[in-house]
């Protein structure tokens, strides 16, 4: 990965640990609010978990460029 500059490394960071957090917190709060055992659900959240760092690894660098876009303007 060093073949990226170090601004979409960062953004893909960023994008990674909001979504991957974002994504598993979600999940975890609809499952309390469901009042199920979070141990008995662990695999859908963590199923989300991943599929939020996946998304967010993949729009880190996008949404990265259009703020930096936005305050060169």
């Amino acid at each position: 990965m060093n073949w990226l500059p170090p601004e979409t490394r960062r953004d893909t960071m960023r994008g990674l640990a909001i979504g991957g957090t974002s994504f598993g917190a979600l999940s975890a709060i609809q499952a309390l609010r469901a009042g199920v055992s979070l141990l008995s659900v662990i695999q859908p959240i963590l199923v989300f978990a991943l599929i939020g760092l996946t998304v967010g690894g993949l729009a880190g660098p996008l949404v990265g460029a259009a703020v930096r876009r936005g305050r060169a303007k």
